[in-house]
């Protein structure tokens, strides 16, 4: 897949936070909140969605694009487009997270790189063109302020769709 091959009509982007942001941060049970989000991307790709775009970062990125690769592997017609704002995002990861990201970056169907180098702006970047690729958002977002609040004003501004998934509902 070229990522000229993207029809933004059917494409879907993701945003939300990091595991530390979210209910019982790193060490919670996420397991509700994951399952939302699975039914959100499959009630998606039901919709007629195939390609899913992920910032790939950890937390809802990671999960969303962990999602999608198993419902490739179960055989529905879906394409994971890793979006990352530069190389080396994972430098600072744990040890398991930097395998699991780069496990997800080896499956993906396309990678986009925002920046060749790391800048204040590598983060936004990435996200205006996730957002600029794509007619839905999901979003994990609690409503506070940050990259996430961010990535939803632009979906707003943009006229996406937005499936908003409120973190504290699936405790």
């Amino acid at each position: 897949m070229q990522l000229t091959d993207i029809r933004r009509e059917t494409a879907c982007c993701f945003t939300g936070h990091r595991p530390g942001k979210l209910p019982g941060g790193y060490s919670g049970d996420h397991s509700r909140l994951r399952l939302a989000l699975r039914d959100a991307i499959y009630r998606t790709q039901q919709e007629g969605y195939d390609t899913f775009i992920s910032g790939m970062a950890l937390g809802c990125d990671t999960w969303a694009a962990e999602e999608v690769l198993a419902m490739r592997a179960a055989g529905k017609p879906v394409r994971l487009v890793a979006a990352r704002p530069c190389p080396g995002q994972e430098r600072r990861w744990s040890p398991d997270d930097r395998t699991r990201y780069r496990r997800l970056m080896e499956q993906a169907d396309a990678i986009y790189t925002a920046c060749d180098a790391y800048t204040p702006y590598c983060m936004g970047a990435r996200n205006l063109w996730m957002v600029e690729h794509a007619s839905r958002l999901i979003a994990l977002f609690d409503g506070t302020p940050g990259g996430t609040a961010n990535t939803v004003k632009l979906a707003q501004e943009r006229r996406l769709e937005i499936v908003r998934l409120i973190p504290d509902e699936y405790r």
